[in-house]
């Protein structure tokens, strides 16, 4: 949900720049949560330079202890935990203009890198099943002069192999799957609005959760680890630069709450896998990480500001049994 994850989702609504394309995490944004009962392992993000490289990196929940991890492609972003912490799914192309983004599987320490996509498509924003055999994602085409582009939410097996699409709706994305693996919610973009929607993990018509007023976009679901509530991104078009993460009831979109009205816009939020916290994106200071309690509260700046370095989005909270 880099500047470019940013841009990404604003060209795709045309209004709104805080996802990327959109976002998209963001974002950091999220990935599969098991159980509360987990505890809270490190929470990875993607990271830009000002030279436009990207590439993924961990932190401790303190933001303490960053470390690069070792990726081979010059683009990365959207890392996504498994639901056991072991390996990371994310999003790569080899350069800016590379109009081909595949995705990859690598363990936690980066290491066995994988690529699991190929072709002349774009397969952004990864989210795994809870059982650990599928990874939901957007696969977009884009086609030069083309009058209208295609694309939809996918699932594909971890080993690259049984792709399936679960829509056929370009605007489609942000996929997070549900910690029951029963759904898998994501969000559906046009110029005048957008809505968080879920769909049946094995297929069916989708659901929409969020309506809201023509001029605000809803984007970026991330799952609560019990699988009751959504936390997502609101963006308005006559506050472009003031995102701010909500929550609402994940079943029929009620009890509808903002969390971060006082900062200066927010957005990628992921529950901590113990659903006690949520890490988010904040654009006070740059886009840096930062961190609140589940009600919205306490909230903190995880990262400081470094030489050289653009914006840090995409975060997603490793779960440890």
């Amino acid at each position: 949900m880099t500047h470019r994850t940013l841009m990404l989702l604003v060209a795709s609504i045309a209004f709104a720049v805080v996802l990327a394309s959109c976002a998209a995490q963001n974002s950091g944004t999220g990935a599969t949560k098991p159980a509360s009962s987990s505890h809270n392992g490190k929470i990875a993000f993607a990271r830009t330079d000002n030279r436009g490289q990207s590439h993924i990196f961990v932190m401790e929940p303190d933001g303490t202890g960053v470390r690069k991890l070792a990726t081979k492609p010059a683009l990365d972003n959207f890392p996504a935990w498994s639901a056991d912490g072991k390996r990371l799914a994310f999003e790569a192309s080899e350069g800016p203009n590379d109009l081909n983004i595949d995705l990859y599987v690598m363990n936690a320490d980066g290491s066995g890198l994988e690529r699991i996509t190929k072709g002349s498509t774009l397969d952004r924003m990864p989210s795994w099943s809870p059982d650990g055999k599928r990874i939901a994602f957007l696969r977009g085409r884009w086609k030069p002069f083309a009058k209208e582009n295609t694309g939809g939410i996918y699932t594909i097996r971890a080993d690259g192999t049984d792709l399936r699409q679960l829509t056929d709706n370009p605007r489609d994305e942000y996929p997070a799957w549900s910690p029951d693996g029963k759904t898998i919610a994501f969000d559906r973009l046009t110029k005048e609005s957008g809505g968080i929607y879920t769909v049946d993990s094995d297929g069916g018509g989708p659901r929409r959760l969020t309506d809201p007023p023509e001029g605000f976009w809803d984007g970026e679901p991330s799952w609560s680890p019990d699988g009751t509530r959504l936390a997502f991104t609101r963006t308005s078009g006559k506050r472009p630069n003031r995102p701010d993460v909500f929550t609402m009831n994940a079943e029929d979109g009620t009890h509808l709450r903002k969390l971060t009205a006082k900062t200066k816009g927010a957005y990628s939020p992921d529950f901590s896998p113990d659903g006690k916290r949520i890490v988010f994106v904040g654009w006070e200071g740059g886009n840096k990480l930062a961190v609140m309690d589940a009600d919205g509260t306490n909230v903190r700046r995880l990262t400081p500001d470094s030489k050289g370095i653009v914006d840090e989005l995409g975060p997603d909270w490793q779960p440890l049994p």
